[in-house]
């Protein structure tokens, strides 16, 4: 094998893959859903759909390891994955009532949302097993650049795309393109992950209660635990809505909307060399720290400020949640892994998405009970953001002390 090259691919094909998921989750799929005019309820869902079927993840490590990991069974689930991300583009065409729409539409995003957790720990699996541990944060720091110089580029383009489609009575067209550029990426990713080399993996045998068990009683890792199920509940809560609280409410064009996806993607790449040079020592109260106080201003600005003021300060907002993205990024996809015990790097990792599923889980139940479709309830969401965030912030700092 030639390391070199093989990087290059993993690069590649991980930039791609990332950057589809940016442009074909909540921030388009959401503007999509509010064209085909579901509910924000359902639009709230949709947005922590994605983290609530984690849970599945709990069973993929079995469920892969009686395959070996095969590549050809971990590539075809990934295809079907990437195949249900452009299925929305039917929705339109299959009927104008609205029940239906939602249903065929959670259909779909049910299908891509499990399929691409079942595969997720495969692929960090063969990277992490791949990358030498020096390379690791390079590969993470690079990667993140990348991909939000792509999504920076689509987003903007769309964003014109929309506008001009909209004000010339096409809409929907505009939301076609999106697709297909969607399923263009998808095609040069697979093939290029067909072309890829697939180390080899000798893992012990991993059973679903063994994946439970081992991490759960590991005090060591409960306190990655912790930080990932507060985090999750946090950014889950005050970004539930974000989407159609800008688009409804707000009643931003489609370009500014574009803009300020641009602004994420453009914070989180600039800020990934920062938070790279933070994490490279392994001292994560660098990141955890500074990203709890970056998403209490960011959900600050949306809880405090009115509607009309709003419209000026999103930009703000958008660039703070960059920077919590790409800081939140180095620990998620470095820190979880490394966290592990030797030889059991999938157990641990799949139970991680696991707590972070049962957390997301409680936040439809949680909103419905307080949510009655208006601005004013979503910005309690924003509120509950904030007050969680605070906690993850005291309980890191003291956790920390007591490390020392």
């Amino acid at each position: 094998m030639n390391y070199k090259r093989e990087y290059k691919k993993y690069l590649t094909a991980s930039v791609l893959d990332t950057a589809n998921n940016k442009i074909a989750s909540t921030s388009f799929i959401s503007a999509f859903a509010v064209y085909l005019g579901l509910s924000d309820l359902a639009i709230g869902i949709y947005a922590v759909l994605d983290t609530i079927t984690n849970i599945v993840q709990i069973f993929a490590a079995t469920f892969f390891g009686r395959f070996g990991q095969s590549k050809k069974v971990v590539l075809t689930n990934y295809t079907i994955y990437r195949i249900a991300s452009v299925c929305f583009a039917f929705i339109p065409f299959i009927s104008d009532d609205i029940t239906i729409r939602t249903i065929f539409f959670f259909i779909f995003a049910s299908i891509y949302a499990v399929t691409g957790e079942l595969g997720y720990v495969t692929f960090v699996n063969w990277r992490m097993t791949l990358l030498k541990k020096d390379d690791r944060i390079k590969f993470a720091a690079v990667r993140n650049m990348l991909r939000n110089t792509v999504v920076v580029v689509f987003s903007l383009t769309m964003g014109i795309v929309l506008d001009k489609c909209t004000a010339s009575g096409y809409e929907l067209y505009g939301f076609l393109v999106l697709f297909f550029v969607v399923f263009v990426i998808a095609c040069i990713d697979i093939m290029i992950k067909v072309n890829t080399y697939k180390p080899e993996i000798e893992k012990k045998p991993a059973k679903v209660l063994d994946t439970i068990k081992m991490p759960a009683k590991d005090k060591q890792f409960r306190k990655v635990l912790m930080v990932c199920g507060l985090n999750r509940f946090a950014y889950g809560m005050g970004t539930m809505y974000l989407n159609v609280f800008v688009l409804r409410y707000l009643h931003v064009n489609y370009l500014y909307y574009g803009i300020l996806n641009i602004l994420i993607n453009l914070s989180s790449a600039i800020s990934s060399n920062f938070w790279k040079k933070q994490a490279k020592d392994r001292k994560w109260k660098k990141v955890i720290l500074p990203m709890c106080l970056a998403c209490v201003i960011a959900f600050g600005i949306l809880f405090y400020f009115e509607n009309a003021i709003l419209m000026y300060v999103l930009p703000i907002v958008y660039i703070l949640i960059g920077i919590y993205d790409s800081a939140y990024d180095m620990y998620d996809h470095t820190a979880i892994y490394e966290s592990a015990k030797e030889d059991y790097q999938t157990s641990y990792v799949t139970f991680e998405r696991f707590v972070e599923g049962i957390v997301t889980a409680i936040l439809p139940i949680l909103s419905y009970t307080i949510f009655k479709e208006s601005s004013n309830a979503i910005k309690t969401t924003f509120g509950i953001a904030i007050i969680t965030y605070i906690i993850l912030f005291i309980f890191y700092s003291i956790r920390e002390k007591k490390s020392i």
